[in-house]
């Protein structure tokens, strides 16, 4: 029984002696390998087995902490020390806050349509049939004042009778008569061409239709005009578009929408084309698409050689100017939610980091646009932001003045 009393108290002892053993070791593992610089305890002195800090003989105010220094302007962090020597380890760096130009670039897709000043949809304007067809396919190119269709209308013919009455039983001085002159506007309201009266009144033989005349030069992009067909001034017959000159209409997000201004210049690459074409914004829709939640911006294209096809796709990139400020990485900034945090370098190595609310713009690329809180010239840390976040609020909160309590 004493023997196995004996084995424990031996066992017992090992045991207390390794875990005595491997928290020495741990203890100065550790503190070897922390990089950052521990501040002293207030009227506290090194002892004489340490080596003073490289930092704190350089450093006119060696032994005291940095939250004694200068106490931070951004609630719940502090500043921080980091020693020199594992500056390299905690792969610590730096960029410059610089005043630079932004430029961004939006890239959307769209498609190639007529341009909507530069066509015209044709109408009856009377009731009636179409007697005849003289243009009878889609892509025909017609010049202005050609015939597109024959129409017959009771309307118009009891008007060319009654015209003709008037006309017979006048005298000499018919063309002052003013019932003539009304019965003449009545035929021109009903697109009755100009033409078509003077045969009138050169025959005096009324005809049973009347040409539909083309009102511009132009392509035929739509026809709905078949022989036979009842019309009424609410169908429409052709839509006629010069194809020379198109408009290319691009979607551009909600987000991009204030930064897109008319004059802005874009490459446009359509679908099907060999080659890319430079433009630049001609018109910006005054609404918003509730569906798509984008805004549509309008470009203008020459097609003299009749490359381009209305209905292709097309694909712009918009080169946007945001003016001129203050630029810093977005590997700068701690997002903490509501707020934004960088910390501001001082000293040629960067061994002091201030910790700084900033009120950031857009992020343009890999930059953030600062509205706030820097300067130029100034240098912010871009490495090891989640250590650095972590140390300047556990000093912050783990004594009065920023430093560690002790």
């Amino acid at each position: 029984m004493s023997a196995i009393l004996k084995q424990h108290r031996f066992l017992f002892g090992g045991s207390a002696l390794l875990l005595l053993v491997f928290a020495v070791f741990g203890a100065q593992f550790a503190r070897a390998a922390w990089p950052f610089a521990r501040p002293m305890a207030k009227n506290s002195h090194p002892s004489h087995d340490e080596a003073p800090s490289p930092l704190a003989a350089a450093d006119p105010h060696a032994g005291m902490n940095m939250g004694s220094m200068a106490s931070s302007s951004t609630p719940g962090y502090a500043p921080v020390t980091i020693d020199p020597s594992r500056k390299a380890a905690l792969q610590l760096s730096t960029a410059p806050v610089e005043e630079s130009e932004f430029t961004r670039i939006v890239r959307s897709v769209g498609v190639v349509a007529l341009d909507e000043t530069r066509s015209a949809h044709v109408h009856s304007k009377v009731r009636g049939w179409i007697d005849g067809i003289n243009v009878d396919f889609v892509g025909r190119k017609v010049k202005a004042g050609e015939p597109l269709c024959s129409i017959y209308s009771q309307e118009v013919y009891s008007a060319e009778i009654e015209f003709l009455s008037i006309l017979n039983r006048g005298s000499n001085q018919a063309g002052q008569d003013p019932l003539l002159d009304a019965a003449r506007q009545r035929l021109s309201l009903w697109d009755v061409p100009l033409g078509e009266v003077h045969r009138l009144e050169t025959t005096r033989e009324p005809q049973r239709t009347f040409p539909l005349l083309a009102p511009r030069t132009g392509t035929v992009v739509s026809k709905e005009a078949i022989q036979g067909m009842f019309v009424d001034s609410a169908l429409e017959l052709y839509t006629l578009s010069d194809l020379s000159r198109l408009w290319v209409l691009v979607d551009v997000y909600e987000v991009d929408v204030p930064y897109v201004h008319i004059g802005d210049p874009a490459k446009l690459t359509i679908e099907g084309a060999s080659e890319s074409h430079d433009s630049k914004v001609a018109f910006l829709a005054p609404t918003i698409d509730e569906a798509t939640r984008t805004r549509k911006v309008r470009f203008e294209l020459e097609n003299k050689d009749g490359g381009l096809l209305p209905g292709a796709f097309a694909s712009a990139e918009l080169t946007l100017s945001m003016g001129r400020g203050i630029a810093i990485p977005e590997s700068a900034v701690i997002r903490t939610g509501a707020r934004s945090i960088v910390f501001v370098s001082h000293g040629q190595e960067g061994e002091h980091l201030e910790p700084r609310e900033v009120k950031l713009g857009p992020l343009v690329g890999d930059r953030y646009r600062v509205e706030n809180g820097l300067a130029a010239g100034e240098r912010v840390a871009t490495g090891a932001q989640f250590l650095l976040d972590s140390e300047s609020r556990l000093r912050a909160t783990s004594g009065p003045v920023g430093g560690h309590a002790h």
